[in-house]
C-alpha cells in the first residue's frame, strides 16, 4: 500500500507546485512619463523613463500560491520567526503574536476556500525568497542573494523578482506614454479595485474587478504591493530619461505601490508612493512578481 500512496503524494505536491505558478503577461515596454504633477511631493517632478520588455504576473500572489512555496521549502516567514504581524480590527492597526501568512487581515485563520485571496503578512524578504523559489522551479537564474546583513539583487538575471517601481507604474498605466489614467485601468476605482469605499474592510479574491488594458488585475487596491526598489523621496529628480531605473543604490525602506482594501482612492492612484522597512508585514501588504525578458538584452 505504501508503494502506491507515497508516489501519489509526491505527484500531488508536484501538481500543486506547477498549478501554483503565477500566470505571467508579456509587456512590450517603452517610454512613458512617470509621476503625477498634482500629486504628493515624492511624485514629482514628472520625468521620462524607459523600460525594456518584461513579464509581470496577472494577479497578486495568492495564499494558495504562497502555500506551495512553504510546502516545498519549509521556509519560515519573518512573521513566524518574529513577533507576528499587524492586524486590523476594532482597535485599529496593532501587532499580534502568532500571526502569519495563513491568517486574514483581522487575525483569523483563512478558510481554505479563500486561498484565492492575496497572501498577507509577508515581508519584502519573504517575497524575495518566494521569487528565488519560483526561479528554481522554472530552471531560471536566481535574482536575490542573501547575506547576514544585506541582500543583493541581480536585475540582469532572468529569474523571478519583484517589479521595479518604474515597471510597476508602467504596467499600472497600461503602457500609455501620455495622459495616463488616475487608477490602473479605464473607469472608476470602484470598477477597478477594492478600496475603503467598497471592500467592506477586508481583502478579496484576486481578479474579481476589471483588468486594465494589459490584462493585469488589482494594481489599484486590494493589497499594497512590494517593489524591488529602495525608497527615496527625492529620487525622481535624478532619473530623467533613465533606462530601466531600479531605484537608489541603498536605503532604509522599500517601495510599496497600489493601495489596499483599507485605503481611500488617494492612495490607490497609480502614481502614489509609500514605503516600509524590509521586514515589515501586516494585513494590507502583499506582492506580485515580475521577470526580465532576456531577448531585449541579448
Amino acid at each position: 500500500m505504501k508503494k502506491i500512496v507515497l508516489p501519489l503524494l509526491s505527484l500531488l505536491l508536484l501538481f500543486r507546485t506547477i498549478a501554483a505558478q503565477p500566470e505571467m503577461v508579456a509587456l512590450q515596454g517603452g517610454t512613458f512619463i512617470m509621476g503625477f504633477a498634482q500629486g504628493d511631493t515624492d511624485e514629482t517632478p514628472l520625468h521620462r523613463v524607459e523600460v525594456n520588455r518584461f513579464f509581470m504576473a496577472k494577479t497578486e500572489v495568492t495564499t494558495a500560491q504562497f502555500e506551495a512555496f512553504i510546502d516545498s521549502t519549509g521556509y519560515q516567514t519573518d512573521a513566524e520567526l518574529g513577533d507576528g504581524s499587524y492586524i486590523w480590527d476594532s482597535l485599529g492597526w496593532h501587532k499580534m503574536d502568532g500571526l502569519n501568512w495563513r491568517h486574514t487581515e483581522t487575525g483569523h485563520l483563512r478558510p481554505r476556500q479563500d486561498y484565492d485571496c492575496p497572501v498577507l503578512h509577508v515581508s519584502w524578504y519573504d517575497a524575495a525568497h518566494y521569487c528565488n523559489w519560483l526561479s528554481d522551479m522554472a530552471g531560471l537564474e536566481r535574482v536575490y542573494r542573501f547575506f547576514p546583513d544585506s541582500v543583493a539583487g541581480d536585475l540582469m538575471a532572468n529569474g523571478f523578482r519583484l517589479p521595479t517601481e518604474a515597471e510597476w507604474e508602467y504596467a499600472a498605466a497600461s503602457g500609455i506614454s501620455t495622459r495616463k489614467s488616475v487608477y490602473a485601468g479605464a473607469g472608476s476605482l470602484g470598477a477597478l479595485g477594492w478600496y475603503s469605499g467598497n471592500a467592506m474592510r477586508r481583502v478579496h479574491p484576486v481578479a474579481q474587478k476589471k483588468a486594465n488594458l494589459l490584462g493585469l488585475y488589482d494594481l489599484s487596491g486590494n493589497v499594497w504591493e512590494w517593489c524591488h526598489d529602495w525608497y527615496d523621496k527625492n529620487y525622481y529628480a535624478q532619473t530623467q530619461d533613465a533606462v530601466n531605473p531600479a531605484g537608489p543604490f541603498a536605503g532604509e525602506t522599500r517601495v510599496l505601490r497600489g493601495g489596499s482594501w483599507n485605503n481611500s482612492g488617494k492612495h490607490c492612484r497609480i502614481a502614489n508612493r509609500t514605503s516600509r522597512f524590509t521586514d515589515f508585514r501586516d494585513g494590507s501588504v502583499g506582492f506580485r512578481v515580475a521577470r526580465m525578458d532576456r531577448s531585449t538584452h541579448d
